[in-house]
């Protein structure tokens, strides 16, 4: 089941994070609708990126995970 956990800004963009299972999230760029990549916060945190740079989805992740857009629950480090 998909849940959008809410949007985040990063580096002037907005992105849109759903939430496709535990601990795994999706994220869409609103500009265009299109999916950028996806994330995992379990424990180490991971990426997937599709055109985009694996930095930048990094940052994407962080800003999620600080802004309490995940279920997150201090499982990782956000540095």
């Amino acid at each position: 089941m998909q849940v959008v956990k809410g949007m985040v800004q990063v580096h002037g963009a907005t992105y849109r994070v759903v939430r496709l299972g535990l601990g795994a999230y999706q994220v869409i760029r609103l500009l265009d609708d299109v999916v950028v990549g996806e994330f995992r916060t379990v424990p180490p945190l991971t990426v997937a990126v599709q055109g985009i740079d694996k930095d930048l989805m990094m940052a994407i992740a962080r800003a999620a995970i600080q802004r309490a857009k995940t279920s997150w629950i201090g499982r990782l480090s956000p540095t």
